[in-house]
């Protein structure tokens, strides 16, 4: 009997530390080299699948906004990644399907269009490129675990106690906002923020729904479909979507939502400097290829 325990104790312990293993086997690096190339047998009539990534795509109206819906499952926080068109000095703007295209993105959701601000704390695939918080604005920080912190108005002592851990580091740090919703709860928005969140227009968003799990959302608006949603609304529905965890976005003609070689949210004209996106981490074979 004593021995038949050991055995289901030792059984146990190999089990986690198998399944870090296989999710290495999914790593890629944290730098800003583009993701494996993805198969074209991934993508399905409602998003993509392969060993390392699925991806449900759908629309949803709701109060007369058309909601584009992205549900991400990746096997490695490395896929879930920042783009931009000029990863040396971050100066430059692109549209989001040439930014895309670049780094064999399979989903894309655009930024936070960064390179429009002088201030802003800002950090992508681990380069630091602008380091001015402002308390007018909260933030978003993606550790390397693929979770997702929350700063309020750019708080010193929070964003210093976030720093200063030594299990997980930040590769991408936004400084946008507002936070949507926090501990699953929608949060309320705020009767001063810096971009004015009272307006029906279009919103982008990103949500951790889990370990691994995402919602990208961009809700379509200035069109005779769709109105746009207001700050609330957006939240509330980041929240009935299962979000622990929603950060606001740059919206308007910024907002946008790109799925396998094409726009899934309404298409807008305006180049920008960095999208959001997920890889494959499946080498198919296509890397350096003409498709």
């Amino acid at each position: 009997m004593r021995k038949l325990i050991a055995i289901l104790l030792l059984m146990t312990m190999l089990i986690p530390a198998a399944l870090a293993d296989e999710a290495a086997d999914f790593a890629l690096p944290m730098d800003h080299s583009a993701g494996h190339v993805a198969d074209p047998a991934g993508y399905t009539e409602s998003g993509y699948e392969d060993e390392s990534l699925s991806i449900t795509m759908e629309r949803i109206q709701e109060d007369g906004v058309t909601y584009n819906v992205a549900r991400v499952k990746i096997a490695h926080a490395s896929q879930l990644r920042t783009g931009l068109e000029d990863p040396e000095k971050g100066k430059k703007s692109n549209y989001v399907h040439n930014i895309a295209a670049r780094y064999n993105a399979v989903l894309a959701l655009s930024g936070d269009f960064f390179v429009k601000n002088k201030v802003g704390y800002v950090v992508r695939q681990g380069q630091v490129y602008r380091k001015k918080p402002t308390e007018a604005r909260d933030m978003l920080l993606i550790d390397s675990n693929g979770d997702f912190h929350v700063v309020y108005r750019s708080n010193a002592e929070d964003l210093q106690a976030l720093l200063s851990r030594t299990d997980v580091t930040f590769p991408n740090i936004f400084n946008f906002g507002p936070v949507l919703v926090d501990k699953g709860e929608a949060v309320a928005i705020p009767e001063k923020y810096e971009f004015n969140l009272k307006r029906y227009e279009p919103r982008c968003a990103i949500g951790q729904v889990g370990p691994l799990e995402y919602l990208l959302v961009v809700a379509d608006g200035r069109s005779d479909t769709s109105t746009g949603a207001k700050g609330e609304q957006l939240a509330s529905f980041m929240a009935s979507q299962g979000c622990i965890t929603a950060y606001n976005l740059d919206g308007g003609d910024t907002a946008l939502l790109w799925f396998g070689g094409d726009y899934y949210s309404r298409k807008t004209k305006r180049a920008q400097s960095d999208i959001i996106y997920f890889a494959t981490a499946v080498d198919a074979g296509l890397d350096g290829t003409e498709e």
